[in-house]
């Protein structure tokens, strides 16, 4: 199964479509998004894309009720909140335990406990893969391509691979 990670919109939806159409021409069916969605507009054009989408807020979300109603009007976006990683908000796909923040402080802290495979998170701007034991801590760049290309992230759950896509 691959799995795409995104995270950092910033309200590019010129970005965010090719990045949409690249992951679904590459048969992936599920998204990560790392949180900087920035308004609704853009989670709806998420929604729009049938993509399963499991999704965290970031520093920039301000307006947090309106994309909880959006994403509400969606059967295949999943907001957990601030991050995905305690017992009652997990999120385990094709057998790998994916842990979520959008911000780096975060998620070097879960990724020391070793309750993860992979961990994602955004905030940097800057694409990032580092390995922690068997673990890997995983950032994909930006959507918006703020300080550097526009870049998502590609993991592949049979081999635990990874790989950054620059568009």
């Amino acid at each position: 199964m691959e799995i795409a990670i995104l995270s950092d919109i910033h309200n590019h939806s010129e970005n965010l479509s090719r990045a949409l159409q690249s992951i679904q021409n590459e048969g992936i069916s599920t998204v990560i998004f790392c949180g900087n969605f920035c308004s609704p507009e853009v989670l709806e054009q998420m929604g729009l894309c049938s993509l399963s989408i499991h999704a965290v807020f970031g520093d920039r979300d301000i307006d947090r009720e309106s994309l909880k109603a959006t994403a509400n009007r969606y059967k295949s976006i999943y907001l957990y909140g601030e991050y995905i990683g305690s017992e009652e908000n997990s999120l385990p796909l094709d057998d790998i335990r994916f842990g979520v923040s959008h911000y780096p402080f975060y998620a070097k802290a879960m990724i020391k406990t070793g309750w993860f495979d992979v961990v994602c998170y955004g905030h940097s701007q800057k694409a990032h893969r580092q390995k922690f034991g068997i673990s890997l801590l995983l950032n994909p760049g930006s959507i918006a391509g703020i300080d550097s290309e526009p870049s998502y992230a590609i993991y592949e759950t049979k081999m635990r691979s990874s790989r950054i896509v620059l568009f």
